[in-house]
C-alpha cells in the first residue's frame, strides 16, 4: 500500500497517561476494596484499548517511514515489559520462599513459569476462575492481561505489516473492521456458554485492542484533516463536539464501574462501554476540555507513568497481606499496601525502568539489552520449575507442608474426550474395570485422591467424573451468575454410561449440596447460584429471580430421579451429604515465619453448622428415605466433635480451603466410606 506523503511522528499526549491513572486505580480500588468499586476491574479492559491505539501508532509510522522491523519491535516490547516484570516476580518468589506453604509457593510458582511464557491467560482458564474464591492467593493472578496482550503483539504487527504491503487501504480497513465483528462475536457467544474461556482467551479480547489500533490506523489515514481541525479556531464548534465526545467516552467507563460486578457475563457486550470509552476519549485528541482539563494533570499524569508497574504491584502486595493477616485484612492495613505498592512503583519506574530502556546500552544495541533481559526472564521460569518439581519445597519450616498435596482436577484424554463436558473425569486404564463410579462436583474430586488409592490396594477400578458446582443428577442446569453450565448434558451422559455398564457396581454421589441450594458459598450471601430444570426455567434469569425454596426443589427432584434410575439399574448407591464448611480460609492456621495472626483454636463451631445444614439435609433425607437401600454417608462426625469441626487434626491439615479436603483429609474421610461403598456399617 502506497502513500503520497509521510506523516510526522505524533507527539506525546499526557491526558493518554491520565487515562491509564484512571485505569490502574480502578482496577486497585477493585482488587483492595471490592465492595467500593465492584466494576473496577473493567479498568483492564482501558488499557487494552489504550495499548492497541499506542502499539498500533508506532507500527504504523514505521511502516510508513519505512523502517519497520520485527527484531527492532520486539526487542522494544522487551525492554519495556520484562524489566518491572522480572523485578516483581523475582521479588513475589522470595517472598514466597519466606512465608507461604508449600500448596501455596507451589502455585505460586506454577503460576510463575506459565507468566514467563506469556501464557498466563491460558493457564489460568484451564486452572481457575478469576471470580472464584481461591483466585485471591494467586500473587500472579493479575498477569492473566499481560499474557493478553503479548499474545496480540505477536500476531498483530504481522498483520498489520502484510496489510501494508500486498492489500489497499481499503482491503486492510474492512479486514482490521472484519477482525474486530469476529472477536466481538465469539466474545458474546463464549460469555453465555463458556464464561471462563471468554473472559481469558485471547480471540474474545483481540477485539478490544483492535478498538485502540483501528483508531490510530483512522487517524493515520485522516491526519492532515484532523491536526487542522485542532488549529484552526473557526471551527471551534468541532471542538465542543469533541468535549461532548470525550464526556461521552467519560460516562460510558463511569458506568462500567459503577454498574458491572463479578457476578455478570463479562466480556461479551458489556466490555464495548470501557473500551469503547477508552477510544472515545483517545480519538478527541488532546485539545478536548476534559482531556486537556483533567486527565492532562500532573498527578493523573505520574501515575499514569507508574500504571504498569503499578499494575505489577498492588495484586501480590494485596495477596501477601491476606495470607499474613489470616485472610483478614483491616481497612489500614489495605490502605498501608497500596501506599506501599506506589512507593514500590516509583522506584520501579526511576531505578529501574527507565534505566532498562534508556541507558546508553539500551538506546544504541537494543537486540544485545534485550537478550540480556530474556536471559534474565529464562532464569526465573527455570527457578519457578524448580521450586513447583520440588513440591513447593515444604521442609523449609514446621508448617510449610500445608497444601503440599492440594486436590486439583484430574483428567485422562480418553474420559474428556467421552465426556467433553467434564471438568475432571477418569476411566481406568485399559483393561481396567471401573466397579465403583464418583459423580459430582469439585466435593465429589477432592474425595478422588483418597478413594482412588484405597479401591485400588483391592483391586477395584473408580470410574470418575463431573464438573464444578455440577450435582450429579438427571435433567438439572446451573447458572452461575447469567451463565449456565450444562450440567444436564454432562450428567445425562454420564448416567447413561453408569447403568449400562455391567462392570460398575457402585455409583457415590457427592456435591456441594448447601451452596447449590442456598445460592452462594461458605456461608455467603445467596443469590449467585441458580438450579433450573433443564429445558425450563428463563434463558438468562435475573438474580432477583433465585430464591433458595426453588433452586431446593429442584435439588430434590433432580435427586429422587437420578437415585430411581440408579436403583433400578440394580446400582449400590452412596449419598454423601455435605462436607462442613469452614468461616475462615485454613491458610489463617499456618505458622509463618512471619505473620500478623494465627488462628486458635483452628475450627469452627459445630453448632454453626449444623444451623446451617439442618433445614436442607432434613429435606433431601427424606427423599434418602423413600430409598432404602441407599447409604447416607455423613462427613460431620468425623470432622467434628461435639463443639467444633476442625480444618487440622494434631499436625495434619484436613481443609484445603473453606469446604474442600486436602489430600490427608480425603484419606482420612475416605477410610469410612469405602466402608459403605462395600455395603459395611452406615455412619
Amino acid at each position: 500500500m502506497s502513500v503520497t506523503s509521510r506523516k510526522p511522528v505524533q507527539a506525546y499526549r499526557p491526558d493518554i497517561d491520565g487515562l491509564r491513572a484512571a485505569a490502574v486505580i480502578s482496577v486497585v480500588i477493585f482488587h483492595a476494596f471490592p465492595g467500593a468499586l465492584a466494576g473496577g476491574f473493567a479498568g483492564v479492559d482501558v488499557f487494552f484499548a489504550i495499548s492497541g491505539y499506542l502499539i498500533s501508532q508506532h507500527i504504523i509510522e514505521t511502516l510508513d517511514q519505512g523502517r519497520f522491523s520485527l527484531i527492532d519491535f520486539y526487542a522494544r516490547r522487551i525492554k519495556r515489559i520484562y524489566p518491572a516484570l522480572i523485578t516483581v516476580m523475582v521479588t513475589s518468589l522470595a517472598a514466597g520462599i519466606v512465608l507461604m506453604a508449600s500448596g501455596e509457593l507451589k502455585q505460586l510458582a506454577s503460576d510463575a513459569l506459565a507468566s514467563v511464557a506469556f501464557v498466563a491467560n491460558i493457564y489460568f482458564y484451564m486452572t481457575r476462575d478469576y471470580f472464584s474464591q481461591g483466585a485471591s492467593t494467586s500473587a500472579l493472578l493479575h498477569l492473566w492481561s499481560l499474557g493478553v496482550e503479548e499474545q496480540y503483539y505477536i500476531i498483530w504487527p504481522i498483520a498489520l505489516f502484510l496489510l501494508w504491503r500486498f492489500v489497499s487501504r481499503r482491503v486492510a480497513t474492512i479486514a482490521i473492521a472484519a477482525g474486530i465483528v469476529l472477536s466481538l462475536a465469539s466474545s458474546i457467544f463464549l460469555s453465555g456458554t463458556h464464561a471462563i474461556a471468554a473472559f481469558y482467551l485471547p480471540v474474545t479480547r483481540f477485539w478490544e485492542l483492535l478498538f485502540g489500533s483501528a483508531l490510530a490506523w483512522v487517524e493515520f489515514h485522516s491526519g492532515e484533516h484532523r491536526t487542522a481541525l485542532a488549529r484552526d479556531t473557526a471551527l471551534a464548534w468541532r471542538l465542543t463536539l469533541r468535549d461532548f465526545a470525550s464526556l461521552a467516552g467519560v460516562a460510558l467507563i463511569a458506568v462500567s464501574l459503577a454498574l458491572f460486578d463479578p457476578k455478570i457475563v463479562f466480556p461479551g457486550w458489556r466490555a464495548a462501554l470501557p473500551a469503547g470509552g477508552a477510544t472515545l476519549i483517545i480519538a478527541t485528541g488532546p485539545a478536548a476540555w476534559f482531556n486537556r482539563r483533567v486527565l492532562a494533570l500532573k498527578p493523573l499524569v505520574y501515575i499514569g507513568l507508574i500504571s504498569y508497574p503499578l499494575y505489577l504491584w498492588h495484586w501480590p502486595i494485596l495477596v501477601f497481606l491476606h495470607l499474613l493477616s489470616g485472610g483478614t485484612p483491616t481497612a489500614t492495613m489495605l490502605v498501608a499496601a497500596i501506599v506501599v505498592a506506589f512507593a514500590l512503583s516509583s522506584i520501579t519506574l526511576s531505578f529501574i525502568e527507565t534505566p532498562a530502556r534508556f541507558s546508553r546500552t539500551a538506546r544504541y544495541h537494543p537486540v544485545r539489552a534485550a537478550s540480556v533481559l530474556v536471559a534474565m526472564m529464562t532464569g526465573v521460569g527455570l527457578s519457578s520449575y524448580a521450586i513447583s518439581s520440588d513440591n513447593g519445597l515444604p521442609d523449609r519450616f514446621p508448617d510449610a507442608s500445608f497444601g503440599a498435596h492440594q486436590q486439583h482436577w484430574v483428567l485422562t484424554d480418553t474420559c474428556k474426550k467421552t465426556f467433553p463436558g467434564s471438568e475432571f473425569c477418569v476411566i481406568p486404564a485399559p483393561n481396567g474395570r471401573p466397579e465403583v463410579a464418583l459423580l459430582g462436583d469439585s466435593h465429589a474430586n477432592h474425595l478422588y485422591e483418597g478413594l482412588q488409592p484405597a479401591l485400588a490396594s483391592n483391586g477395584i477400578g473408580l470410574f470418575a467424573v463431573g464438573s464444578g458446582n455440577c450435582p450429579p443428577f438427571s435433567g438439572v442446569d446451573i447458572y452461575l451468575g447469567e451463565h449456565v453450565k450444562h450440567c444436564a448434558a454432562l450428567f445425562g451422559g454420564v448416567l447413561d454410561y453408569v447403568v449400562k455398564s455391567s462392570d460398575i457396581r457402585s455409583v457415590v454421589l457427592s456435591s456441594y449440596a448447601i451452596s447449590s441450594i442456598t445460592g452462594g458459598f461458605d456461608y455467603g450471601q445467596g443469590g449467585y447460584i441458580r438450579l433450573v430444570a433443564a429445558g425450563g426455567g428463563r434463558a438468562n434469569p435475573t438474580l432477583g429471580q433465585r430464591d433458595e425454596e426453588s433452586n431446593l426443589d429442584v435439588y430434590l427432584a433432580g435427586l429422587e430421579r437420578t437415585l430411581g434410575r440408579l436403583t433400578a439399574a440394580g446400582k449400590h448407591v452412596v449419598f454423601v451429604l455435605d462436607t462442613p464448611e469452614l468461616d475462615f480460609d485454613p491458610n489463617a492456621c499456618v505458622r509463618r515465619p512471619v505473620q500478623f495472626s494465627v488462628r486458635s483454636p483452628c475450627a469452627v463451631p459445630r453448632a454453626k453448622v449444623e444451623k446451617r445444614l439442618r433445614a436442607v439435609q432434613t429435606r433431601i433425607r427424606a427423599v434418602l428415605a423413600r430409598f432404602p437401600d441407599v447409604k447416607v454417608f455423613n462427613p460431620v462426625p468425623l470432622l467434628c466433635d461435639a463443639q467444633n469441626c476442625y480444618a487440622r487434626q494434631g499436625g495434619e491439615f484436613m481443609y484445603a480451603d473453606r469446604d474442600h479436603l486436602t489430600f490427608d483429609g480425603s484419606r482420612y474421610v475416605v477410610r469410612w466410606l469405602v466402608r459403605d461403598i462395600e455395603g459395611g456399617g452406615q455412619i
